[in-house]
């Protein structure tokens, strides 16, 4: 693997990086890389810590870092009807309103989800609406 400027991420553009990409990390830019060349196993970045911190990036193993170089972004979750039961918040990604499930319609059809007097298409929900985690 090549070591590519473009994918270091600082304390400077920190805050460009999601949560739950898999990165290399080091705490200085000879160890980074260094184990970017040797393919060592990337970490996830669980957290980017706020602007006044040295070492911005909290990763799976516990441990903070002041240098990451980006791997693989996270998956981007797609929403299934299967997902939700009733009762289940979500939020439209567009507006962020929050919206109860209040129906499901398990029948071969392509609306199967029920919020706020509307029925939401598979393709929809996929698309344009997230679950809301407590």
């Amino acid at each position: 693997m090549e070591f590519d400027k473009s994918k270091v991420y600082t304390t400077l553009n920190a805050e460009e990086l999601q949560v739950g990409s898999k990165v290399i990390v080091a705490d200085n830019l000879l160890e980074l890389k260094e184990d970017v060349l040797k393919h060592r196993l990337p970490k996830i970045i669980k957290n980017v810590e706020s602007e006044d911190s040295e070492h911005r990036f909290l990763c799976n193993d516990s441990f903070h870092y002041a240098l990451a170089y980006l791997i693989e972004p996270p998956e981007e979750k797609v929403l299934k009807w299967t997902d939700l039961k009733i009762g289940d918040v979500i939020r439209q990604r567009l507006t962020h309103i929050n919206y109860m499930v209040t129906g499901i319609d398990s029948r071969l059809n392509s609306c199967h989800i029920f919020i706020a007097s509307t029925w939401i298409n598979d393709e929809s929900l996929a698309k344009n609406w997230e679950k809301v985690e407590e």
